[in-house]
């Protein structure tokens, strides 16, 4: 028997940023593919965004982002700005916050992969656009105010078992061939800063 929220369509929306700070932390590696299928929840996928912060001397990114494209995720890329402190940001809330508003009437379910406060105000103004807003992070990198906002919290530590991948240390030869067990977000490899 069919549930009504299968005929929901949803669009996921990943911060690569926090989404890989929570996986550094917990020590894994993730599949994307399954994780996608995991957050769809045998919904109607309208489409998968990612987004990231790129550095432009760097094309160690290219071979995941390339993956993502052909792998269905509507990429957004914003170059990373590097300080002369050292320090480098590379920040695409707004970018986030835009797809997700203006996708608000093609849409039922917006899920947000990330814990990051910022995007408390935009759950609330896409709610009042009618959508249902779930937040997809850990509980370690989750703001609390976001979480009490959205419709539904997706714990994606309790999950691990479901997309995350065995961690090895992939060689040089491996980079690439693999792309679903590509490392994402060492401000090192230039991908993102925060």
């Amino acid at each position: 028997m069919l549930r009504s929220e299968q005929y929901d369509k949803v669009a996921v929306f990943f911060d690569m940023s926090n989404l890989y700070f929570a996986a550094r932390d917990l020590g894994i590696r993730i599949d994307y593919t399954k994780l996608l299928e995991f957050l769809v929840n045998g919904r109607r996928l309208h489409r998968a965004y990612a987004y990231m912060a790129v550095s432009s001397d760097d094309t160690s990114a290219v071979p995941f982002l390339t993956w993502l494209r052909r792998n269905g995720f509507r990429v957004v890329t914003k170059p990373l700005k590097r300080f002369s402190d050292g320090s480098s940001k590379g920040d695409l809330d707004m970018e986030l916050a835009v797809d997700v508003l203006t996708q608000a009437p093609f849409i039922d379910v917006a899920v947000i992969v990330s814990g990051d406060g910022d995007f408390t105000y935009l759950v609330d103004r896409a709610q009042r656009l009618g959508l249902r807003v779930e937040i997809a992070s850990t509980p370690r990198y989750i703001a609390i105010e976001l979480l009490e906002i959205a419709d539904r919290y997706v714990d994606l530590e309790a999950h691990l078992p479901i997309f995350a991948l065995e961690r090895t240390v992939p060689s040089t030869d491996d980079v690439g061939l693999q792309p679903a067990r590509v490392e994402i977000g060492k401000v090192d490899d230039g991908i993102v800063g925060k």
